[in-house]
């Protein structure tokens, strides 16, 4: 289990669960106060202390009713049992700071991994994410095929070459019909791929072509000529040919034989043969199949949609009608294939859809929509300046540099060493220094893009720049912003301390004291018992002749297995046995026979042989030994060693309770 999965179970299972510890001890020690501080900014008042470090209402409320869900009744009974539990994990959290493990490197390095983790979520534009996601889901409702004519640019192309690609272009929409539009793509396109095809593309789904086209696809009607439209190819223009309803993705399993294309026809042939005689497609695929990389998972090869395969291969795909269905031997660059169709995922609900589209559009280019929003925003909120003097000043040293608009360029040693100012977000301010070293890493911005000039190279720069900036002061602003964030951090924050100090005081310390456990087992042994165990023979008979049967299981219950295979496997292997002891209550088989030697059950029939277990021998209740017992006792051990740790917490750290805050959070 990865630590941060094991601290937070650490959290859940100390907060989230009543121990029976907390319900049968009373704290004597414990000044219940009315003379605390009762108001903490006139709204939020502390509830209690614990080492005088306060912990509000606010808090407490939150936890409690996160934790409890639809059981938080904010009884008076449900509220103190709740207080103590929380107590306790505070206290638990003191003695980590009081031990120094919130100044521990690793545990800083934990904290500062979750943040960055964390605070991704929060610095994104949400209203426009959302939009996007909305747009993909009822986009990808439909297959749209297209064809298209493209007139080829490259990225970084000059302002001459767009201006005449555009008169090019343009000229061709202007000629375009949807009659004349596969002779102009043969005639006109630059792409040499579909050209000869009048431009055909086929059919395509979401988040499969540059955003620009994608667009372009599902908002031009059947039949119709889009707008033109720009991507790093270059000037398009598409017709939309065929519109059908999505064909959804489906989780494919398949067969393969590879080889020399008759010796593979033939092997995949006999395999159907076999899964026709109702065969298991898993066992097959797993024993059988010639793709290393799915046999061990039964041949599942995953989700899979359109344009994943060559038509006629997805066509077999998409042809398999129903969930179990198999398709007859399909052919392939790879070989011959049997395949599976395990799931179908098709007309989702936006609810269902929703969280993979959003990592989708997370990895997708048009995501950069979101990040320049997001950017905008902060910049507008925290106040943006640019120092034009200086920016001035930079586009006159970089434009006397002739290898700014290189691929490969390194800053002079007095960039490198200017920390003036050039632009600051609210309290975060970006130097020479900083925009020179984001230029070094960033040759694309300086080097492939259009328009190519010195002062348009510096101004993509600098838009990198102040981007990072805007994320770091906004990471600096969301536990002021959010305070689900903050109560998330402090969560984690703790909870970090809290696995520390179990692991260290608990945990290392139960399984390291030997001497320590093996006297909490000596004064605890009369827990750890085995209930009656009995000792079974399973009988595997090869026949089905119920007069056989009768005779060898007569003879085995007052024989040994080993006596029963000696007589009856004179000619052959008839009868099979394996052994093992159970104790009762560990198997229905064993706890529905009569427990006495020489026991045997009914037992049945399946593929051709018989099968009945029998009794060997009881043994009657005793106590294990430490060894056989040590999984339960160093978790009871672990369990002892906790509450001695807060019992000593509760005499050693100073608690005080606010009544009457506690008080007011009491429904009747």
């Amino acid at each position: 289990m990865k630590k941060n999965n094991m601290i937070q179970l650490v959290i859940f299972t100390f907060l989230f669960l009543v121990s029976n510890f907390s319900k049968a001890h009373v704290y004597p020690n414990f000044i219940c106060s009315t003379d605390l501080q009762t108001i903490f900014e006139n709204e939020d008042p502390i509830l209690f202390t614990v080492n005088g470090k306060a912990v509000h209402l606010s808090e407490f409320k939150y936890i409690y009713a996160k934790t409890n869900g639809d059981k938080a009744d904010f009884s008076e009974k449900s509220l103190n049992e709740y207080l103590q539990l929380y107590i306790d994990f505070k206290l638990q959290v003191s003695k980590g700071v009081d031990m120094g493990l919130d100044k521990n490197a690793e545990v800083i390095r934990e904290q500062n991994q979750y943040k960055k983790q964390l605070s991704s979520t929060y610095l994104t534009d949400r209203e426009i994410t959302e939009k996007l996601v909305k747009e993909a889901f009822e986009w990808s409702k439909e297959d749209r095929k297209i064809s298209h004519i493209l007139v080829a640019l490259s990225e970084n192309a000059s302002a001459e070459d767009v201006k005449e690609a555009l008169l090019d272009i343009t000229d061709i929409k202007n000629r375009a019909s949807s009659d004349n539009f596969a002779e102009l793509a043969k005639q006109q396109s630059n792409d040499t791929y579909s050209k000869e095809k009048g431009g055909d593309l086929g059919f395509f789904t979401i988040l499969q072509l540059p955003y620009e086209m994608e667009k372009a696809m599902y908002g031009t009607a059947l039949q119709s000529i889009s707008p033109i439209f720009r991507t790093k190819y270059g000037f398009h223009i598409l017709k939309v040919t065929e519109i059908r309803p999505a064909k959804g993705q489906i989780q494919l399993a398949h067969i393969l034989a590879r080889g020399e294309e008759s010796v593979a026809k033939s092997k995949i042939d006999s395999i159907y043969n076999i899964l026709k005689a109702a065969d298991s497609f898993e066992t097959l695929a797993t024993s059988l199949s010639e793709d290393n990389s799915t046999k061990s998972r039964g041949g599942i090869i995953g989700w899979v949609g359109i344009n994943k395969f060559p038509a006629e291969f997805e066509k077999a795909i998409f042809d398999l009608s129903k969930d179990g269905a198999i398709s007859a031997p399909v052919k392939s660059s790879a070989g011959w294939h049997i395949l599976k169709r395990i799931k179908s995922m098709k007309n989702p609900s936006y609810q269902e859809s929703k969280g993979e589209l959003t990592n989708k559009i997370k990895q997708n280019e048009r995501y950069q929509i979101v990040q320049d929003s997001l950017t905008s925003k902060i910049k507008k909120e925290a106040g943006y300046y640019l120092d034009e003097n200086m920016m001035k000043e930079l586009i006159k040293i970089l434009e006397s540099d002739a290898n700014f608009l290189q691929g490969r360029w390194n800053p002079s040693n007095e960039l490198l060493a200017d920390d003036r100012t050039l632009f600051s977000v609210g309290d975060k301010k970006g130097s020479i220094k900083e925009f020179a070293l984001m230029a070094q890493r960033s040759p694309n911005e300086r080097f492939a893009l259009s328009p190519r000039t010195t002062e348009a190279a510096i101004k993509r720069v600098l838009e990198k720049v102040v981007a990072q900036k805007s994320l770091e002061y906004e990471e600096g602003q969301l536990d002021k912003k959010y305070p689900e964030f903050k109560s998330l951090m402090r969560e984690y924050e703790e909870g970090i301390l809290l696995f520390e100090v179990k692991k260290q005081l608990i945990w290392d310390k139960a399984s390291s004291d030997e001497e320590g456990l093996k006297k909490f087992f000596d004064a605890n042994k009369s827990k750890y018992k085995w209930k009656d165990r009995a000792k079974v023979t399973f009988y595997t008979v090869k026949s089905t002749d119920e007069k056989l049967i009768k005779s060898i299981k007569k003879f085995a219950q007052k024989n040994s297995s080993d006596a029963v295979k000696s007589n009856f496997n004179k000619e052959n292997a008839l009868v099979q046995t394996t052994e093992s002891s159970y104790e009762k209550g560990k198997n229905k088989e064993i706890d529905d026979l009569k427990w006495k030697a020489g026991s045997c059950n009914q037992g049945y029939v399946k593929d051709g042989s018989s099968f009945f277990t029998k009794i060997e021998s009881i043994t009657p209740s005793t106590e294990k030994k430490l060894e056989e017992a040590r999984g339960y006792v160093v978790a009871d051990y672990q369990d002892e060693l906790e509450k001695q740790l807060l019992k000593s917490l509760r005499e050693s750290f100073k608690v005080e309770i606010n009544q009457d805050v506690l008080k007011s959070l009491i429904k009747k």
